[in-house]
């Protein structure tokens, strides 16, 4: 074993111990041909609309995911850094989709990046890798949907004022659930159950069961004004 080698070893197994512990043919394979990849911090690994066509290891450094809005604003997803996966590129992978997004280096980065064919067959072969992969989609897909949830707040609450003043037909009542808001917003209904315990908490509304009392009207009013 070379020091070149030894050195690849003992980032593979820092970063991901699971892994590099795995004994099976597909993962060997996968992490003894993958190339790697260093960039500098600011470098744009990913723009939107490329084909995805390698799942990066991150060893060293971190990664930032972000996407533009329509308006030209910046919204970060999520950062991925050593022992971490990218969900959007797992499910670019799968989908053979364009990616979604943009990854730039946040530092200098040093990553493995193994290719499409040995990812797949990775994840056909290999019951570790298999499990590793989803279950850092899924940790990953809770912060995309946690993220998304702080990026729109402020719009669910006014977006939940304006129905609340469009169903209540006499001004005051809104005969209606939670749950159906929710639906209407196209939000969880734990999110719009939150929002108008505060507002009752403010004295705004009060909550009854299958309908919602607007206490102050004028107020939710100057909210959307």
């Amino acid at each position: 074993m070379n020091a070149h080698t030894s050195q690849r070893d003992m980032l593979w197994s820092m970063a991901y111990p699971e892994l590099s512990a795995c004994s099976g043919t597909a993962i060997r394979d996968m992490l003894e041909h993958a190339s790697q990849v260093e960039v500098a911090a600011g470098t744009q690994i990913m723009s939107p609309g490329a084909q995805c066509t390698h799942y990066l290891f991150v060893v060293r450094g971190r990664a930032r995911v972000h996407v533009l809005t329509e308006s030209g604003r910046e919204i970060s997803l999520y950062q991925v850094g050593p022992g971490d996966s990218c969900v959007l590129t797992t499910s670019c992978l799968f989908s053979h989709e364009p990616f979604p997004a943009g990854i730039v280096a946040e530092t200098e980065l040093l990553a493995f990046a193994t290719g499409v064919t040995r990812f797949e067959r990775a994840i056909d072969e290999s019951p570790p890798f298999r499990r590793f992969v989803f279950r850092k989609f899924g940790e990953r897909l809770v912060d995309v949907v946690s993220r998304m949830e702080q990026v729109c707040a402020p719009s669910i609450e006014r977006y939940l004022v304006q129905t609340l003043l469009d169903l209540s037909g006499d001004g005051v009542t809104v005969a209606t659930t939670h749950r159906q808001l929710a639906q209407r917003l196209g939000t969880a209904r734990e999110v719009v159950s939150r929002h108008l315990k505060h507002f009752e908490v403010k004295g705004w509304v009060q909550l009854e069961r299958g309908c919602i009392r607007i206490a102050e009207p004028e107020h939710l009013r100057r909210m959307i004004s």
